[in-house]
């Protein structure tokens, strides 16, 4: 199957055409779940981003994005699926248009997880820009280790992705969904983390640091 036949609901059952799964894997209907609850974690890190990013990006005249970091979104069977093809790829410009990226989910999580040197020097503390890291690796941090011990956008077939663990998914998203309350409520009300606070945090940073 071309991977670019993904549909924007998901997977299409394909019993009988796959290998046996491993003992965790993630059926095809458990995988179209999965799509749906990354894409809305993905949209509530994206609103948070933004928040904080639309200023600087907004009047940038030199936009971060670069077409090869955008490929990934459209050769990547996972991304497509969370994405679903809805806008079309240039090779010239990627995902990029007039007024930012196209995508609303499906984004390479580099995207998420880059920002640039103008945004980091301008935010009001050391401790905003640690948030600010750990914001941007959320979304690469829930599908990490998840397909083989690496990245599920490093799947590159159909069968790859339903022998993901969703055991392992849905660990790391937890993890990932308590980091994001202490962020939410940090850049929204500007208070100072607390030890357990940074403790959650710091567990998403340091697998992150150590790619794990």
């Amino acid at each position: 199957m071309n991977p670019k036949e993904s549909s924007r609901h998901g997977l299409p059952l394909l019993a009988g055409v796959l290998p046996a799964p491993t003992s965790n894997a993630i059926t095809a209907c458990e995988f179209n779940s999965t799509l749906e609850t990354y894409r809305s974690f993905e949209l509530k890190v994206s609103g948070l981003m933004q928040g904080i990013c639309a200023p600087y990006c907004g009047v940038c005249k030199t936009p971060c994005c670069r077409v090869g970091i955008c490929r990934e979104a459209f050769d990547s069977p996972f991304l497509l699926a969370v994405h679903g093809a809805g806008q079309t790829f240039d090779p010239k410009s990627g995902y990029l248009g007039s007024t930012g990226c196209k995508l609303t989910t499906g984004r390479p999580p580099l995207c998420h997880a880059f920002v640039c040197g103008l945004i980091v020097r301008n935010q009001p503390s050391d401790e905003h820009r640690y948030a600010l890291d750990c914001l941007g690796d959320l979304v690469g941090f829930i599908q990490t280790k998840v397909w083989q011990k690496r990245q599920l956008v490093e799947a590159m077939t159909m069968a790859d992705l339903l022998n993901a663990d969703q055991s392992v998914f849905d660990a790391r998203l937890a993890l990932a969904e308590s980091a994001f309350t202490v962020l939410d409520s940090f850049f929204t009300h500007h208070h100072a983390l607390g030890f357990r606070e940074l403790e959650i945090l710091n567990h998403i940073r340091k697998h992150e640091i150590a790619g794990s």
